[in-house]
């Protein structure tokens, strides 16, 4: 009990020390909770989202994992969208969960995964002075995002496993960084989408009885 205590008061006295790993706890812990508010189709992970790319903005520019820091950017207009498809307007109704081909999933997967590759090495060559992206992790989860959050977007089932994927690849891509405290968030978010598919799959069957 004494060296819990103990190790528990050296993490709380390394993260005041450290405002870059408090930031970087506290955007773990409300980034988990807003996925599994959208594991729960909850419509306040929408509205979370929000400040939470905004801060991964700083956080990942300053960790150099700029492939999540483009994604960032771009997911706030993709989540403005995803907000109004969610909540639904006087002319549209709320979108529910359907599903898209397995053929479609391998294809739009292959394509994001060549073009992570494609780009990784273009950094490599070219950039290597200004390192955009530093690591296939990181432009792997960029380009998968886009798709990931097309399809949340618009519910699609499948989508949970694009995010499973993805986030064991950006998980490894931050522990390359030393980002122990982001490494570890990912992992959790990988259990959470393999819940997220779970509970949305619940809903599909439900819909069609």
């Amino acid at each position: 009990m004494h060296q819990l205590l103990v190790a528990t008061m050296d993490v709380v006295q390394s993260l005041l020390y450290y405002p870059q790993r408090l930031l970087e706890f506290i955007l773990v812990v409300v980034s988990i909770f807003a996925h599994f508010l959208e594991a729960r189709q909850n419509i306040w992970s929408r509205i979370l989202a929000f400040p939470i790319a905004l801060t991964n903005i700083y956080v990942y520019s300053v960790r150099q994992l700029y492939g999540k820091v483009i994604y960032s950017i771009v997911f706030i207009f993709f989540n403005a969208y995803a907000y109004l498809r969610w909540k639904g307007t006087l002319h549209r109704k709320s979108v529910q969960i359907t599903r898209i081909s397995y053929k479609m999933l391998l294809s739009i997967t292959g394509v994001s995964m060549l073009g992570s590759m494609v780009w990784t090495v273009i950094a490599y060559v070219y950039l290597n002075k200004f390192p955009l992206i530093s690591t296939y992790g990181d432009t792997c989860y960029m380009f998968l995002g886009f798709i990931d959050k097309w399809l949340m977007s618009h519910k699609k089932l499948e989508r949970w496993i694009i995010a499973v994927f993805r986030y064991i690849i950006f998980s490894l891509a931050c522990y390359q960084k030393d980002a122990i405290i982001l490494s570890i968030q990912y992992l959790i978010l990988s259990l959470i989408a393999i819940y997220g598919q779970i509970q949305w799959y619940i809903s599909y069957k439900a819909m069609k009885i």
